[in-house]
Parts: C-alpha cells; structure tokens; sequence
C-alpha cells in the first residue's frame, strides 16, 4: 500500500513538472512573438489607417496600449454631415489625408491634436453606428468638441439604448434626416407666417415623440466627453428640433459631458446671413434649455448665429 502511495506521488509530481515545462514554452513563444520594440510598432501603426488603427487594438495589450496613447493626444474633435463625395471621389480609399471606411459611408481626417469625422448627408442605420462609435473612439480624452445637430442627437441617444435602428426610424419619420446646411427663409415671407409655420413643425415634431420607445436601454458609466471643456451644437433653424428632443431620451447632460468641468456649451445656428435679425422671432428651445439646465451654466452658455 505504500510503495503505491509512493508510485502515485511521484506520478503526480513528474506530471506537474512537465505542466510547468510546457508553461515555460508557452511564455517563451509569447516573448518571441512580441519581441518588436515600442518604436517599431509605432512606425507599423503609421502606415496603417485611423480604421486599421482602432482594430490593432485587439490584437494585444501592448498595441492596445499604443493606440490609446495616440487617442490621448486628441484634444480637438469635429463630427459633421455632408457629401463625402466632395472629399473623396466614390473609387477612392483614401488620399493620404482623408480616410473613407472600408464598409460604410464615414471619412475620417486624422491631425496629431485633433481628428475630423465626415458622415454622408445621406447616411444608414449601420452609418449611424459606425459614426457612434467613432465619437466614442476619438471623443474619450478630446477637449474641444463640435458635433452637428444630427450627430449630438445621435450622442444623446445613443448613451442610452443600444437600440440605434429604432432612433434612426423614430429622427426619419420625425423628418429631421436632413443634413445641416445654411437655410434663409426668404425676405418676402412676412414673419408672422415664419412663426406659424415654425409652430406647426413642433406640432408635427411633438406627434412623433409619443413613438420614443427603444427596446433596449442602457446605463452609461459615465459622460460620453468627460474631459470636454468646450462643447459646441452646430445647427441650422429647421434642424433645432433635433435639439428641442434631447429631453425625451431621458438622457441627462452628465451622461454627455461633465457640468462641472465645462467651461462652455454653445449652439452655433446658421442662418444663412449670420444675423439675429434674419432669423425667426422665436427659436423654441425652451425644451433645450430645460435639458441642458442653462440656469445653472449662466454665462458658460451661449447662442450665436453664423
């Protein structure tokens, strides 16, 4: 009984002996695998677009870790809407400059302080979150942010629900899908009939917020900008509707930027014109306001007109 209490000891320790061996390989290929110094990833990573840059990530801690050194140096950020077309021709991958998305309609411009987001006019659901997740790529350590209305919108909404195909649905049938461009309402339309027909888009733009109710929700763990110290709205008029439903995702601004690290928040509207007195009488965002508690930011907010 002994002697095969003994056999057995031994066996388990010869066992454990080649476990640690093969663990031994094991580190040993891991370190032959990641034997590239630091500077030569970074010359790797220089050849590689902002998209290819953002994927590296995953491959393992050590490029996970380059790439978000890069990110950190991104203190200025734009997201905007327009024809990528008239920054890149439909064949083209890229220009040294700007960067197209291999499967969507997103460009991207790359600086060493600040990076330039270009989502088609006519974008798609899959745009939409492609575009999300850009923001929240670059926008983690950014300073200065500037986003056009349809994109704030879809910032607000998305800190909220995964659910990014119903808000693209519920913003189209709102018949907010249109890109931000300056707009002048004629000078022969008295104003009277500018308010009324203003009254009558909320009319329209109050029906469709009933139909605000995402499968999904979510708890962000924090502000989508925390370190924003500057947060700019760019808007035309028709389109500061998209600003008036920011309080129906039940989305509060502490889960966009910080309060009490914001120095500014500031809606830019073009009119066209870049005077006051062009545009209509009443801009109806007593809805914004209550949203983003202007009250309490005093004069670190501010409306302008371009």
């Amino acid at each position: 009984m002994l002697d095969l209490a003994i056999r057995k000891l031994f066996t388990k320790l010869h066992v454990s002996g080649e476990v640690k061996k093969h663990q031994q390989r094991r580190t040993d290929s891991k370190k032959r695998r990641n034997c590239f110094p630091d500077n030569v990833w970074s010359k790797i990573l220089d050849e590689l677009s902002p998209f290819e840059q953002a994927r590296m990530r995953a491959v393992n801690t050590k490029l996970r870790n380059l790439v978000d050194e890069r990110r950190r140096r991104i203190l200025y950020l734009d997201v905007l809407r327009m024809d990528v077309g008239q920054l890149l021709a439909p064949a083209v991958a890229d220009d040294g400059e700007f960067f197209r998305h291999p499967a969507g309609r997103l460009v991207l411009h790359i600086e060493s302080r600040s990076a330039l987001i270009v989502v088609d006019a006519h974008w798609t659901t899959r745009d939409a979150v492609r575009t999300l997740g850009a923001v929240r790529h670059f926008g983690a350590f950014a300073r200065t942010v500037t986003l056009d209305a349809s994109v704030a919108e879809l910032c607000v909404a998305g800190q909220i629900t995964n659910d990014i195909a119903h808000w693209f649905v519920f913003q189209a049938a709102a018949g907010t899908s249109d890109p931000v461009c300056p707009s002048q309402m004629p000078s022969w339309i008295p104003d009277k009939s500018r308010i009324r027909a203003v009254r009558a888009v909320e009319e329209d733009h109050v029906a469709a917020l009933r139909e605000w109710n995402p499968r999904t929700q979510v708890l962000p763990f924090g502000p989508l900008f925390p370190y924003a110290k500057e947060l700019t709205l760019r808007s035309s008029i028709p389109q500061l509707r998209r600003l008036r439903r920011f309080f129906v995702y039940r989305c509060p601004p502490k889960y966009l930027f910080d309060p009490c690290a914001l120095n500014l928040l500031r809606v830019t509207i073009s009119n066209g014109a870049g005077r006051r007195k062009q545009s209509p009488t009443s801009l109806k965002l007593r809805p914004f306001y209550r949203w983003a508690n202007t009250a309490k930011l005093g004069p670190r907010f501010a409306v302008q007109f371009s």
